[in-house]
């Protein structure tokens, strides 16, 4: 079966796209539960940046006090409070990088060193042995280390909104950092009244590291946040600070202008808005989180539905393919099955119309069958001489033994039963019930299913056909009309070789009148096949063929397309039930030209009434059949210029109308009439007025469709009938003008005629029909109105009815 290549693309192309669904869902499926996933990682992130951020604050707290028990010798209390809580910080950073799950394993080294650097440097302030610019240099690594690390995070993909918000947070507490030192130093500088080299250099690059994560910040945060950043800024605040680092970076501290608490004010002011505006932004991405998670966990059950409905697709679809397969390969053993019969009755054919004896003809039938492989045996039983034909064999004996078995009708038999009800009858699966004499050996026989076909002549059953096969439900409906071909076969050659030995009882009897055939009238003689048995001179010469050109075929070969298949069955119909036919025929003779005959058929009979010849009788009516035309041409058609007339426009015009209708379609007509054509023929003659309407029929032919009609209704009158000028009356409008114009150019075209100035020109009306609803007589008259309506504007122009 899988050798049908068209089969196997079949399947191809239903499984291919659903595994390739499944696969794609799969993956999408995939794709979303990591999705999903990643939440976890994007709060890792961000716990991880709220604790930088409070070890950074408190980093820069500690720093600040430092600088103060530097400078100013005050308490230690508050610094060592801040160191503690910078160490609780530490740890609960460090506990939060274990759950990072990204590779950050240098910069926890680096940040392990930076808190062991960190312990001694304590140990160096407390004992006064720190300078002012070491603090600065020690706290702004730990810090810088710290923000560095949070630009090491990875990206959380496809978290594309909370990426860019922790990264501007990133930036946001670079800035900030850098204001915190920015506070610190210039209070460094209120308390000690100087600041070295090294301190203003570290200064100044803090103030770029300010400028370029504000701005990056800035840039990239929400307008809200930005409004809330630039209302703190009011003018005097923004005035002191531009003056204090304007000062700072021409190391003009003399003009500052700023008191120390000033200072410590408006510094707590930025850093309280800059505090407000970090918790703002942690805010805003736990909103990023939050909408990250409820999208991811959306699309991770979308997915699971779309991956459980694309499984379920597949599965049904194999399903669907595995009955498909099941009944492809019963379809296959079927035609196959088919097919074999098919190739015996052609088989039968080839020998059926050869033989002329019976008992040869069912011997043939049962050797053939038996050259099938799922025919086990077959037997025909001849209920006229009570005989059993069949393949020689042990299956035949076993008949032969029991043959009063079939011949008594009273037995409850198949073959019986067949003969008896006259009809076909059929056992697929032989076990089921004990018809036949093979019941208790059809196991070691292998006879699975048995088919009995009656066998008529003349409708009276005079035998039957017994067919065992190898194979469970092998009569099927198609196959038992196949072996109904074959026995209607059968049936044909039998009543054929009745027929032939009626025929050759009957020839001495049939003779017929030779002076009667050989008369002057056309005749043949055919035998009931219908092939030409006898044909006389007379029917030679009229159609033009020898006696040996015609005797032995068939009366077909002078058929012409003028006589279809309705023709012929309706002649031998009347044939069969009136027993004559009489009629025109137009035959063709040799030389392939139509001749039209009058024909009067009449079928010859034997004593019982059965049919044994045809008697045909011809005369030639073509002579007057070219006269009916003639005359049939001069009443639909102009003398003149050839062109239909009004009787034949008339009746063109319905069909027009018939067809508008049924296609809703829009037709038309277009009214010529000739411009001051009595001029032409008063002045110029009446020749010259014929020659003008020969020569204006030629024009308007040239320019319309050949399946368009022109008509010459009136002395100088002519009409053109289109069926289809457009789908719609403006499309039809549009294409019937732009033809009129064509017309009346042609027409004002013709300047001379013979030699002489032609002074004539065409006015020309036209109207639409599109309906039954107006008469042919109403569509010509509005065409003629619209003619009219032309000549009105002053002759030689183009008018529409209205």
């Amino acid at each position: 079966m899988f050798k049908n290549t068209l089969f196997l693309k079949i399947i191809l192309i239903f499984t291919l796209p659903a595994l390739g669904i499944l696969y794609f869902s799969s993956i999408l499926v995939y794709e979303k539960i990591q999705s999903y996933n990643e939440v976890d990682g994007i709060n890792h992130n961000l716990t991880y940046l709220i604790n930088t951020e409070k070890l950074i604050n408190s980093l820069q707290e500690e720093r600040e006090l430092s600088v103060l028990l530097l400078l100013e010798k005050s308490e230690k209390s508050s610094l060592e409070k801040s160191r503690e809580l910078s160490t609780k910080n530490y740890e609960e950073l460090e506990k939060t990088l274990k759950n990072l799950n990204q590779n950050l394993d240098n910069k926890v080294i680096e940040l392990k060193a930076e808190i062991n650097k960190l312990e001694l440097f304590r140990a160096r302030i407390d004992n006064s042995d720190a300078t002012l610019d070491e603090i600065f240099e020690e706290y702004n690594q730990f810090d810088k280390v710290l923000l560095d690390s949070l630009f090491l995070l990875k990206p959380i993909k496809l978290a594309f909104d909370f990426n860019n918000e922790f990264r501007n947070i990133v930036h946001f507490l670079s800035f900030r950092e850098a204001i915190c030192v920015e506070k610190t130093m210039v209070n460094a500088y209120f308390i000690n009244t100087k600041i070295n080299d090294k301190l203003y250099s570290m200064l100044m690059k803090n103030y770029s590291l300010l400028e370029i994560n504000k701005d990056i910040f800035l840039n990239n945060v929400n307008l809200e946040i930005v409004q809330r950043y630039n209302s703190k800024l009011n003018e005097e605040y923004y005035n002191k600070i531009f003056i204090i680092r304007n000062g700072i970076k021409n190391k003009n501290f003399s003009h500052l202008e700023l008191t120390s608490e000033e200072w410590e004010k408006i510094s707590l002011e930025n850093l309280e808005t800059l505090n407000n505006i970090y918790k703002n932004l942690i805010y805003s991405a736990g909103k990023h989180i939050t909408k990250f998670e409820d999208d991811a966990l959306l699309e991770k059950r979308k997915s699971l539905i779309f991956l459980f409905v694309s499984f379920a697709t597949l599965i049904s679809l194999l399903f669907v393919l595995r009955n498909i397969i099941f009944n492809e390969q019963k379809s296959f053993y079927k035609v196959q099955k088919h097919k074999e019969v098919y190739e015996l009755l052609n088989k039968a054919n080839k020998f059926l119309l050869k033989i002329d004896d019976r008992k040869l003809l069912f011997s043939n039938i049962c050797e053939l069958l038996s050259q099938t492989d799922k025919i086990q045996f077959s037997f025909i039983y001849d209920l006229t001489s009570k005989e059993i034909i069949a393949q020689e064999g042990e299956l035949k004996e076993k008949l032969l033994t029991q043959s009063h078995y079939y011949s008594d009708k009273n037995k409850d038999n198949i073959i019986s039963k067949t003969i008896k009800w006259e009809t076909n009858i059929i056992a697929n699966d032989f076990l089921e019930k004990n018809i036949s004499i093979f019941y208790d050996k059809a196991k070691i026989l292998d006879i699975k299913s048995m088919a009995c076909f009656p066998i008529k002549k003349f409708n009276k059953v005079i035998g039957t056909l017994a067919i065992y096969s190898r194979e469970l439900n092998f009569f099927d409906q198609e196959v038992e009309i196949l072996f109904d071909k074959l026995i209607s076969d059968v049936t044909h050659c039998l009543e054929k070789i009745d027929y032939e030995q009626i025929r050759l009882k009957q020839e001495d009897e049939l003779r017929l009148s030779s002076y009667a055939f050989e008369s002057s009238e056309p005749m043949i003689i055919t035998n009931s096949d219908g092939n030409i048995i006898k044909v006389n001179q007379a029917f030679c010469s009229t159609m033009g063929y020898t006696k040996d050109e015609i005797i032995g075929r068939n009366p077909r070969i002078f058929k012409s397309v003028h006589q279809d298949k309705e023709f012929g069955d309706a002649l031998w119909n009347e044939l069969k039930v009136k027993g004559f036919w009489s009629g025109e025929v137009y035959n063709k003779k040799a030389n392939e030209k139509i001749i039209p005959l009058r024909s009067t058929i009449t079928a010859i009979k034997d004593k019982s009434g059965k049919i044994t010849h045809f008697l045909g009788q011809y005369i030639d009516i073509g002579e007057q059949k070219d006269k009916e035309k003639v005359l049939e041409y001069q009443a639909t058609h102009d003398n003149l210029t050839g062109l239909p007339n009004r009787l034949l426009l008339l009746d063109r015009i319905e069909r027009a109308i018939t067809k508008v209708v049924r296609h809703k379609i829009v037709g038309g007509l277009i009214f010529i009439d000739l411009d001051n054509f009595k001029e032409v023929n008063d002045t110029l003659g009446h020749d010259i007025g014929d020659t003008l309407l020969i020569m204006v029929a030629k024009k308007i032919k040239e320019v319309i469709r050949e399946e368009d009609t022109i008509a010459r209704i009136g002395g100088d009158e002519f009409i053109v009938l289109l069926d289809n000028v457009g789908n719609n009356k403006q499309d039809a409008k549009t294409n019937i003008n732009i033809l009129a114009e064509k017309i009346k150019d042609t027409l004002n075209a013709i300047t001379h005629i013979e030699g002489n100035i032609n002074v004539s020109t065409p006015s020309i009306g036209i109207t639409l029909f599109n309906d039954s609803s107006v008469s042919v007589k109403d569509i010509i008259k509005q065409a003629d109105t619209a003619m009219y309506a032309a000549k009105k504007q002053g002759k030689n122009s183009i008018e529409f009815f209205d």
